[in-house]
């Protein structure tokens, strides 16, 4: 399963730069096999994704495997006054889907709560 953990605000450009530099140095650290997006997306009238994405994907089945993810996310959504959206994306028909958000309006995620929304196992 192909999941997102996206950021979700209207002022992108300001924030794009610290997000992405903090991104890429805790995957350099070697804390997750998550993959940093930074892709600007056309908008579709099909409910395909648009406008800037920014955040981590990370293909897994494991609840463990998303677990450091998003913990990281959620403290850089803190300390950035941020908030995250966690999706799934369906690659066959190109859809993402938004399932919660979390971050620092929203609060801390709930790991067994995404888990389950997500259709991780325990």
């Amino acid at each position: 399963m192909k999941i997102y953990l996206y950021l979700e605000s209207d002022e992108t450009e300001e924030v794009a730069e610290p997000i992405i530099s903090a991104i890429g140095e805790w995957l350099k650290e070697g804390h997750s096999s998550a993959q940093l997006v930074n892709a600007n997306i056309d908008k579709g009238a099909d409910g395909t994704r648009s406008d800037w994405d920014i955040g981590l994907s990370i293909e897994t089945n494991k609840k463990a495997t998303f677990a450091k993810p998003l913990n990281f996310l959620y403290e850089l959504a803190k300390t950035l006054k941020q908030e995250f959206v966690v999706g799934i994306h369906d690659e066959t028909n190109g859809r993402y889907e938004n399932v919660c958000y979390f971050g620092y309006e929203e609060g801390k995620p709930d790991l067994h709560e995404m888990a389950s929304y997500l259709g991780l196992p325990k």
